[in-house]
């Protein structure tokens, strides 16, 4: 096979960054080691930076084989090796300064120097955030990612949590925002003032929320700075349960330029432990207790802990609780309560009442003050309509006063929540109830 010919053949074959030199003749291969190093990334740069994360990103290096990967230091440690020139780096501590570097590699592990150092800083938990557009976007959106029915995402806020909450929504109330910030953002919260470009003129609105990168699903709550109906209260505690409650509220809290609204931070059934508080649903599969991520069930929780204050410091606030239910052909289209039997001297339930039929006079009604006879899905268990009534235990014991100050509002769906239609006629109502 041509054992003889005297011509001298190089092949240069490439494996594992090892060298072949292949010659005339039947010697065995020399194998030459690959010792060249990548060249040192340049220009590493940091942008994008937030309270928890920064993106990196750097010019790429050359090598006389290939760059394999990156390798990226934070404080000294490599900690990622991307093959790409960019990262994103996640789960930072707020306030706290970080040294990023980066070093590239080749396939036969040559690595080579480092790259300029770069210093970030994130940003500190008391940084009031902004935002512009259209709140029902914003807040939407919050709403739409909410945690489903399982999972345990919803937790118990501990004492000392409730503590900081408390200081938290005061401050807000009192337009102390620069301390409400920096209280909220102990708790894995943040505020951000979202200016809405909708309105006209526009309004300015802070929005308590749960940071991107914290797990405590305990609800967002937004304040107008600037209400036109400064003792109006939307809430919506099942706004993953009982369809486009949650939107429904957010609607109608702007289209009113409503003092305050209230809306859960995960389905009712979320998490799998039982509420201590009185009462039973099957809203979560066969009749049980109440789950303590149903919000209109419990009272250890944000949602309890912002209507006991908003309660307390404006006088003659009313909290207007919108709900969903499946309609029985015995049903009406609405069943509203104040949480008790008794009348109150200023029925807020009957302004509605009349007020909405105004808007679609095809609505039929049960009122459990007055249909006394009636009782389906009357929110006598709700420990928010309990706290308002003045319960002596809110948790366990049903009101039997009224202050008048809150209206359970059980909605069927094609009539008032379905779609904007809808949710312009309730909103409508609540505007002339409310003038």
């Amino acid at each position: 096979m041509m054992k003889n010919l005297k011509i001298t053949i190089l092949c240069l074959t490439i494996f594992l960054g090892l060298f072949y030199n292949c010659s005339s003749g039947d010697s065995e291969p020399e194998i030459v080691t690959d010792k060249i190093a990548p060249s040192v990334p340049a220009n590493l740069t940091g942008s994008n930076t937030t309270q928890t994360s920064v993106d990196l990103s750097w010019s790429a290096s050359t090598d006389n084989i290939g760059v394999a990967s990156y390798l990226v230091f934070k404080d000294n440690v490599a900690f990622s090796s991307p093959s790409s020139t960019s990262l994103s780096v996640s789960n930072l501590t707020a306030n706290t300064s970080y040294s990023f570097k980066v070093r590239a590699k080749d396939a036969a592990g040559n690595e080579s120097g480092f790259s300029n150092i770069i210093t970030i800083t994130t940003q500190a938990n008391n940084v009031l955030l902004t935002s512009s557009g259209n709140l029902e976007t914003y807040v939407g959106n919050i709403i739409d990612n909410a945690p489903g029915n399982s999972g345990n995402n919803y937790s118990d806020p501990s004492s000392s949590q409730l503590d900081s909450w408390n200081i938290t929504i005061n401050d807000i109330l009192q337009n102390n925002i620069a301390n409400a910030v920096t209280k909220a953002g102990e708790l894995g919260y943040q505020i951000t003032e979202f200016t809405d470009t909708t309105i006209t003129p526009s309004q300015i609105f802070y929005v308590l929320e749960k940071k991107s990168s914290q797990s405590n699903y305990w609800g967002t709550y937004v304040f107008s700075k600037t209400p036109e109906r400064a003792n109006l209260v939307l809430m919506a505690p099942h706004s993953k349960y009982d369809t486009n409650t949650g939107k429904q509220a957010l609607f109608c809290f702007k289209n009113n330029l409503a003092k305050a609204l209230l809306i859960n931070g995960t389905h009712r059934c979320n998490n799998s432990s039982a509420s201590s508080c009185s009462g039973t649903t099957s809203a979560c599969g066969s009749s049980a207790a109440f789950r303590v991520s149903d919000m209109a069930h419990t009272t250890t929780s944000m949602f309890q802990k912002t209507t006991d204050i908003l309660f307390n410091k404006i006088s003659n606030s009313v909290f207007i609780q919108l709900h969903g239910f499946g309609k029985k052909s015995s049903d009406p289209y609405v069943i509203m309560s104040n949480g008790t039997r008794e009348t109150p001297a200023v029925d807020y339930a009957v302004k509605i009442k009349d007020a909405l039929l105004l808007e679609d006079n095809s609505l039929t009604f049960k009122i459990a003050h007055l249909d006394t006879s009636w009782t389906r899905l009357i929110g006598f268990t709700n420990t928010q309509g309990r706290l308002i009534n003045s319960s002596p235990n809110p948790c366990s014991t049903s009101s039997t006063s009224t202050t008048g100050r809150f209206i359970h509002i059980e909605q069927e769906k094609t009539k008032l929540r379905e779609d904007v239609n809808g949710w312009t006629k309730m909103s409508d109502a609540l505007k002339k109830a409310f003038n």
